[in-house]
């Protein structure tokens, strides 16, 4: 049925689940060749253990089912909370901002008009093998726009969402379907998509929308104090995020990333595909007393033995920089370019000027009559002193898929926490701390944190 998930589904989403685990509490992947058996960095069960995870979905059936699909993977007798934002309030994992839906809309729209219309035009031989196997008239490049909805798709898209859907479940498919047919399919439907969405640069900002402020936060929340990283106070060791596609293509058109999957074209995600990030602890080849935090960008596929990188190693400094000199030269954040102080999330739609925002008005501006003795955010995060866990970790893998850490902003994106400490021009491998997270197509995000002792084998979790 369409917008639910296939029994393949759940099992590609309960195969991510799996690979956490294998990987993070069973360890198997991070064992040393000369040790009897694996280490894992996390406890085998929840129950236990609950501070130490966050599953985050986006609200929709799959979004949800995939996330609990996901968890079984982890925890295959366990029941896990799973966190769901409404929607229309939701700017980290809506794909787009529930403010940019309008914006996104008439983008997509008008782009299938012209650009779309003639890139169908100009590939007319596969858009009419289709229009005879479906009966269905793909003059023009019509598109499936719902009245509201932030993310129209040509119909030619959802001939080739459903095609795969029909292939991968072992569907008896007519005999005009050939492989280089079905491939010519994907890839003019994907580059139908890759033109409406992100040929104006601020499509990226739009559908990534929150969602790089958050990793950030939650990133910048770890400080580095006397060369040893401080774990945020209350925060899950690993964080797991559930979204859709439509995200984690924003983001590879905002940070420049690439994913290469097997007969696919490139830069196209399938369903379980996750990107994963991870903060090191590390020290400064040519400082080596200096410590600081390095990001290290990865993707995954359910197949994959091991991820693959997405971008090289950065400070987390310059992972920050990256980000604001994208949003700076093509128009500004998510919030300027959807003018979200006029956007009133109850009813969803932009107001006049007269209306504000009471997501956009600062704490110091707020209504002195409002009942609230909570204390106001002041831009410092508490830290606590790490706590001992031992561990081993194979140094021969060079990705590692682990989620996300730290408390993500409210839905304002209040501002960002700046580290303290200098970047790291370079940086050894002789000591470091792993504060991961990951983003999965209809899958993951996550955060994970260790610390590796110099010239030992063994890993404290912090």
């Amino acid at each position: 049925l369409p917008g639910r998930l296939t029994p393949l589904g759940v099992q590609r989403m309960r195969d991510v689940g799996a690979f956490v685990r294998e990987r993070y509490i069973e360890g198997f992947h991070w064992k040393k060749q000369d040790e009897p058996g694996p280490k894992g960095f996390l406890q085998a069960d929840y129950q236990t253990h609950p501070e130490d995870w966050d599953f985050v979905a986006r609200e929709g059936y799959r979004q949800q089912r995939s996330m609990a699909a996901i968890s079984l993977g982890i925890f295959p007798n366990e029941p896990v909370p799973i966190t769901v934002e409404p929607r229309l309030t939701d700017p980290v994992l809506g794909g787009p901002a529930p403010a940019c839906g309008s914006r996104t809309a008439k983008m997509i729209v008008d782009w299938h008009k012209d650009k779309g219309a003639k890139m169908l035009s100009d590939h007319w031989d596969v858009a009419a093998a289709f229009e005879n196997i479906c009966q269905v008239n793909l003059t023009g490049n019509p598109v499936n726009a719902k009245p509201g909805g932030p993310n129209p798709h040509a119909w030619i898209g959802d001939i080739s969402d459903s095609l795969d859907s029909a292939f991968a479940c072992g569907v008896e498919l007519p005999q005009e379907i050939t492989p280089e047919l079905h491939d010519q399919l994907t890839r003019l439907a994907f580059a139908l998509q890759e033109g409406s969405h992100y040929d104006d640069p601020k499509g990226a900002i739009m559908f990534a929308g929150a969602f790089p402020k958050v990793l950030l936060s939650n990133f910048e929340a770890w400080t580095v104090q006397n060369n040893t990283a401080k774990r945020p106070k209350k925060a899950p060791r690993i964080r797991m995020y559930s979204c859709s596609r439509e995200l984690m293509y924003g983001l590879e058109h905002l940070f420049g990333w690439e994913t290469t999957i097997p007969n696919q074209p490139t830069g196209r995600v399938t369903s379980g595909t996750t990107f994963i990030w991870e903060l090191h602890l590390e020290s400064d080849l040519l400082e080596p007393s200096r410590y600081g935090l390095v990001v290290r960008s990865y993707w995954w596929t359910p197949g994959m033995q091991h991820p693959r990188k997405l971008q090289e190693h950065v400070a987390l400094t310059t992972f920050r920089k990256s980000y604001e000199d994208y949003v700076s030269l093509h128009g500004g954040t998510w919030e300027e370019i959807c003018d979200f102080e006029h956007f009133n999330p109850a009813h969803n739609h932009h107001e006049d000027s007269g209306f504000v925002n009471p997501s956009t008005v600062p704490e110091d501006h707020a209504d002195e009559n409002s009942a609230s003795d909570a204390p106001k955010l002041s831009g410092q995060s508490t830290s606590e002193p790490s706590e001992p866990q031992v561990g081993s970790k194979n140094e021969t893998d060079e990705g590692e898929l682990v989620p996300s850490s730290g408390q993500p902003p409210a839905t304002n994106s209040a501002a960002l926490i700046e580290p303290s400490y200098p970047a790291p021009r370079s940086s050894s491998s002789h000591a470091a701390v792993w504060v991961i997270a990951g983003l999965v197509a209809l899958g993951v995000v996550g955060a994970v944190m260790y610390r590796r002792r110099q010239s030992q084998s063994s890993y404290r979790r912090i």
